[in-house]
Order: structure tokens, then C-alpha cells, then sequence
């Protein structure tokens, strides 16, 4: 590209220009901003991507500085690593900083309890960890790393949540039930420690095997049915007004609606709105 294509570029009727030329995905891949490079896929990993934009969004909305991100399932560390570099890019574009917490046993998959663990397609020690060590020296103190039974860490976990930094966004991809059910217990603390919506990401709930009566979908099935205020039900603000219609993560994408917290339960002392003013601030959500 010459220097008269970079200056070009640089102006609106330039972007309109190159618009019709490349084709606004091609032109927001080379010049575009943090958030049409998400809007279009253009971030590794785009489910965590908006799950973390989404909880650094929602966080902000309502007036926190700082949100928690979990992975549950973290296996080799690849998309642990991704995490900390998206959370870097998110606080440079927000002014949110994320805290990452990953989960795992350590050792791969634990023993298999049954048809509801999708014993057809796994076996206990599957996608083992490798050397625990040598990821946390890869992770540079960017994120927690937190071994052992899941049933077993979970509460300690929550316990260090605070008010200033709630739980916003969870990806689940423990692959079984018994797994997703021991993440879930997540969800028990007080109200003051989520989100009023946390952004979820169940990876196990698209294949011809999954359903509601095993894996990660039974899971939250139990949970809701446990559970009537914070239910987890599928994101239907997806695709909005994405310019990807369609993109296979977006029926992987859940949120966990917190009703019990204050802020859903309670009008926000803003002053009435007009329609136009009521457009400006759910735009904020969009």
C-alpha cells in the first residue's frame, strides 16, 4: 500500500473508498479498531473475546473498575495465555482491568461417574496439563492458576471474589457433567460478588451427542431447575447488530442473569429518560 493509500485511510470518505474496494471485513482487518476487529472475528479466540468485552462492558456500565474472568478446563494453557493478552487489549479499550482465574485438575480428566459424563466420547485422564510449572512461568503472574479437584477449589475460589471485582465472564470446557456441576457451584456466593449478568461460554454443547439429559447441558439444566434466581439461558443478543450473522460460538455463548442482585431489583436514580435518551443509554449494552 503507497503513502497517498495511508493518507487516504486516515479520512472518512477514504475509509468509504477502500470500503467498497476491500470489503469492510478486509478494511477493518487492516486499519480497523479493537472493536470492529471483534465485531468482525478478527481476535484469536472471538467467544472469549466477547465474553470479556461483554463483562468489561457490563462491569463498567454499572460502575466497576475491575471484573473477574474464569476458564474452567484449562488443559494445555492455550487459551489461558489468550486471555491475558485479550485482557490487555479490553483495558486499553475500556479502562477495565480483568482478573483471570484458570481451573484445572492438573491431570487431565477425573474418572468418568456415568452415562451423564459422555463416556462415549471421553476417558478419565484426557487433555492432561502437561508441566504445571512451566505454564505458570509462561503466564508471567498475568493469571491465577489454581490445581486440584474442582469440587474442592470452587469454594475456597469464591471466597476471594470481592465487591470491587465480581465474577463477569465463565468459559466452562470440562467437557463432562460432574465437571460443569462443581464449576457452577461458582455461582452460590453472595450477590454482591457477580455481575447483575455474567457471560458464559459452554464449549461441549454442540455435538450430535450433546444434550439436556448429560454433559454440560444437564449441568445447567440441574442448576436453573435449582436455582430460579440466577438462571444461565443462551445469549440472545447475538448476532445484534454483529456484521458475522452467523459464526458457530454464538449458540455456545450463554449468561447467567443474577436476579437477586440489587440492581436488577431496584430502578437506578438517573432521572427519567426520554426515547432518544433511552436509545443512548441501553446503546451502551448493545
Amino acid at each position: 500500500m503507497d503513502i497517498f493509500s495511508h493518507s487516504l485511510l486516515k479520512t472518512a470518505v477514504g475509509r468509504k473508498v477502500w470500503s467498497r474496494l476491500l470489503g469492510p471485513r478486509s478494511l477493518s482487518k487492516r486499519t480497523g479498531t479493537f472493536r470492529e476487529k471483534e465485531s468482525f472475528g478478527l481476535v484469536a479466540r472471538p467467544n472469549y473475546v466477547y465474553g470479556m468485552l461483554r463483562a468489561a462492558d457490563t462491569a463498567k456500565f454499572f460502575g466497576f473498575s475491575e471484573v473477574t474472568a474464569c476458564e474452567f478446563g484449562v488443559a494445555t494453557g492455550r487459551g489461558l495465555t489468550n486471555m491475558t493478552e485479550v485482557a490487555a487489549l479490553i483495558e486499553q479499550e475500556t479502562g477495565v482491568r480483568t482478573r483471570i482465574v484458570g481451573f484445572d485438575t492438573g491431570a487431565g480428566l477425573p474418572a468418568l461417574t456415568g452415562y451423564k459424563d459422555h463416556p462415549e466420547l471421553w476417558s478419565g485422564g484426557d487433555f492432561s496439563m502437561g508441566d504445571p510449572e512451566q505454564l505458570r512461568q509462561a503466564l508471567k503472574g498475568k493469571a491465577e492458576l489454581i490445581l486440584g479437584d474442582i469440587n474442592a477449589t470452587v469454594a475456597p475460589f469464591v471466597t476471594t471474589l470481592t465487591p470491587r471485582c465480581p465474577l463477569g465472564f465463565v468459559s466452562i470446557d470440562v467437557d463432562i457433567y460432574s465437571g460443569t456441576v462443581a464449576a457452577l457451584r461458582g455461582l452460590s456466593g453472595e450477590h454482591g460478588l457477580y455481575l447483575p449478568a455474567i457471560s458464559f461460554y459452554l464449549d461441549d454443547v454442540g455435538s450430535y451427542f450433546s444434550n439436556e439429559a448429560c454433559g454440560e447441558l444437564a449441568a445447567v439444566a440441574e442448576h436453573n431447575a435449582a436455582n430460579s434466581i440466577r438462571p444461565i439461558f443462551q445469549d440472545h443478543s447475538l448476532p445484534g447488530r454483529r456484521s458475522q450473522p452467523f459464526e458457530a460460538w454464538y449458540k455456545h455463548m450463554y449468561v447467567c442473569h443474577v436476579l437477586d442482585h440489587p440492581y436488577r431489583n431496584h430502578p437506578r436514580d438517573r432521572g427519567a429518560l426520554s426515547l432518544d435518551d433511552h436509545m443512548a443509554f441501553m446503546a451502551a449494552l448493545k
